[in-house]
């Protein structure tokens, strides 16, 4: 059943599903997945996305787990420098509690070195971490003082199950969700580059349609955009019930992830998506 939420396990079986997409008004972000490697494999992941790049142009967009080059950040450059020269929107993606001081380390110094002109790197925020406004505060201030495009990915959190004893995480989905819906008000307050809601809870959704009708987004006065995002397969019923009104404020676009990668490994990848989203599972069952 899971299955259903991954293009498979090859590189042509993503971008089929990419190019249909296309036809629909999408953006397909690829997303590699292979978690759990040994050190001695990031020199295969890498060479997995220099291969994606070369098969894929400016309408598609990448998806890039540090971990899966074992946070090697002269590999990660090496991503980032073609996908920007291939104009190519590169999202590094979320990582577990204990390797967030390396992710962010990563992550802005990327920003810094790539996003001078455009938004070619996107963070993401986990908006189910208590630090997770503070560090978004922080970064708007520090990257608006150094003149640098700031692109933002709002999620909830992919680590619950495993991390929500340890005491940085918010325990009760009220407080997730106020948090997150504040974090799409302060981007659209501070004038955010790019702003991706990476988000099935459709009051969220609502919230973000809500503030864009009232924003400069939709007069056509600047070049930012304002993206949804879902899973593959995963609550397409409510996306298609609110596309009225994303085809109505006709700037705005969509994007999905297309997972693929070894099952083997694709498999915590799988198990967190379950956790993150039963409920939206058994709804698409029904």
């Amino acid at each position: 059943m899971l299955f259903r939420f991954i293009a498979g396990n090859k590189l042509e079986h993503a971008l089929n599903i990419g190019r249909n997409m296309i036809k629909t008004g999408k953006t397909p972000i690829i997303n590699y997945i292979n978690e759990n490697v040994s050190f001695d494999d990031k020199g295969k992941i890498f060479q997995e996305y220099n291969n994606l790049i070369n098969h894929v142009d400016n309408n598609y967009n990448i998806a890039l787990k540090l971990s899966s080059l074992n946070f090697n950040k002269f590999l990660a450059y090496e991503i980032a420098d073609k996908c920007k020269q291939n104009n190519i929107k590169l999202f590094i993606d979320a990582e577990d509690d204990k390797n967030i001081t390396n992710y962010r380390n990563i992550i802005n110094y990327m920003i810094k070195k790539y996003n001078s002109d455009n938004v070619n790197v996107i963070k993401t925020y986990q908006m189910y971490r208590k630090d997770s406004m503070d560090e978004l505060y922080d970064d708007i201030k520090y990257f608006s003082h150094a003149n640098t495009k700031l692109g933002v990915k709002l999620v909830r959190g992919a680590y619950f199950n495993s991390e929500y004893n340890d005491g940085h995480l918010f325990t009760n989905k009220k407080s997730t969700d106020t948090n997150y819906n504040n974090g799409i008000i302060s981007c659209f307050n501070n004038d955010i580059d790019y702003i991706m809601l990476a988000t099935h809870n459709a009051d969220s959704i609502r919230l973000g349609l809500g503030l864009n009708r009232k924003n400069k987004y939709n007069s056509g006065e600047n070049n930012r955009n304002l993206i949804f995002a879902n899973l593959m397969g995963m609550n397409e019923n409510s996306i298609k019930k609110i596309r009225k009104e994303i085809n109505y404020q006709n700037n705005i676009n969509q994007a999905s992830y297309i997972p693929y990668g070894p099952y083997e490994t694709m498999l915590p990848y799988l198990s967190r998506r379950l956790y993150e989203n039963i409920d939206q599972i058994k709804y698409s069952l029904l």
